[in-house]
């Protein structure tokens, strides 16, 4: 072999090795996908260190951090004492050691997430902004004029590590999830008609800056089940900046409606008295709809609930399901609807998701038996992975979480 077939074949190493640095290359991967609520943090209820003794960090590929905020056309840290300045104690921390005391140390959930990464390097940890209530900001953030230092602003904060002055720690963030719930519709805030291509511009603005940073960091979005809101979308163009698109196949029928409904049914049930659009309203329906608009399969993520959307329903009649109800119910965490005592629990095998009645409440939720449904169907399409809300949501053994990352049962 010859001295420039040798430098031809170091030529063709080295760009395979950059490409599989690209934000593209990240895509192949099977994604378990975590949300992580700074609310669960601050209350102590679930904690960075929870994620550690669960086992549930061993077991995810990435982590979203929700949230920070986005306000007056910036990224903000929106708790700034939970995220850096609250004191964990050596038996609350992740490495059982203390926080450093004093001013110019990083402390907080940030500071946990920064052990937590040290404890398992394998895991990319993302910050998160939107979700349904705190969306209002993303329609003038990315209108043209502000966009580049909107971006910018996240960039600088939260991947460069620009915490707070005298505090700077690159390296706790791999990444940027948008969750901006819904553009030009509005929902969780408000919308404009030009929202849609604000929307595809911003994210290339994104992945520009964030590939000028490093290649490799990661730009993902969570995105609506509901064809009214995704049709509108430019999802073949804005798959070619995002790595991962996560279908939030949850939510899908809400709590004031007049009847109980599946809230995360992958297939259409035929007994759904519902009528457009809300007949569209199943997992398999948004997924097929991606699919049509060109986004590749590998990218996609399918997204499930790790709790119950809940309604107030006299009738026990069908399991509750489809019955006239009388208002909301509170939504309920798996953990909690696991232990209810002398409940009407049915799993709908056609439809791939669980309901529960007990005393005039009815759920529906996604129950172990749905999960491995889910997953088959996931891996049967070559999806990119599966996304869910959230961790705190799961049993102390994270019964839920294992059957998404392929786990046996715990013992």
């Amino acid at each position: 072999m010859t001295s420039s077939t040798n430098a031809w074949l170091r030529l063709i190493v080295l760009a395979a090795l950059i490409s599989s640095l690209s934000h593209g290359a990240s895509a192949s991967k099977f994604h378990v996908i975590g949300y992580f609520t700074e609310g669960g943090a601050q209350s102590g209820s679930y904690t960075v260190k929870s994620m550690a003794t669960s086992g549930a960090a061993a077991m995810l590929t990435e982590l979203d951090y929700a949230f920070g905020r986005v306000a007056d056309n910036q990224c903000q840290i929106a708790n700034r004492d939970a995220a850096l300045t609250h004191f964990y104690s050596a038996s609350q921390s992740v490495n059982g050691k203390e926080d450093p005391s004093g001013a110019g140390h990083l402390r907080g959930t940030f500071h946990q997430l920064q052990e937590l990464k040290q404890r398992y390097p394998g895991l990319r940890i993302l910050i998160s902004f939107g979700g349904w209530d705190q969306s209002g900001g993303f329609s003038s953030a990315a209108q043209p004029h502000h966009v580049r230092d909107f971006a910018r602003s996240c960039v600088d904060t939260f991947i460069k590590g620009r915490f707070a002055p005298g505090i700077e720690v690159p390296g706790i963030f791999d990444g940027i999830d948008i969750d901006w719930e819904y553009p030009a519709v509005g929902g969780g805030g408000p919308g404009r008609p030009e929202d849609v291509k604000n929307f595809s511009a911003m994210l290339a603005e994104f992945r520009r800056q964030l590939d000028a940073v490093r290649p490799g960091l990661l730009l993902t979005a969570a995105l609506p089940a509901e064809a009214e809101l995704f049709e509108q979308l430019e999802l073949k163009n804005i798959s070619a900046y995002l790595d991962v698109l996560s279908i939030m196949a949850y939510d899908e029928h809400w709590s004031n409606e007049p009847l109980s409904n599946l809230q995360s049914a992958l297939f259409h049930d035929p007994a759904d008295p519902s009528t457009a659009p809300l007949d569209k309203r199943y997992g398999d329906y948004a997924v097929r709809g991606f699919l049509a608009a060109g986004v590749p399969k590998e990218k996609i993520v399918f997204g499930v609930p790790f709790y119950g959307k809940g309604w107030t329903v006299a009738s026990s009649k069908n399991h509750g399901l489809y019955q006239p109800s009388s208002g909301p119910a509170n939504a309920i965490s798996y953990r909690k609807l696991k232990i209810l005592r002398d409940a009407d629990r049915h799993y709908y095998e056609n439809a791939v998701t669980c309901t529960l009645w007990n005393k005039g409440k009815f759920w529906s939720y996604d129950c172990p038996e749905a999960m491995r449904a889910k997953m088959d169907y996931i891996r049967r399409l070559e999806l990119g992975g599966a996304m869910f809300w959230e961790l705190s949501h799961d049993t102390d053994d994270m019964e839920l979480l294992r059957i998404l990352a392929g786990q046996p049962a715990h013992r």
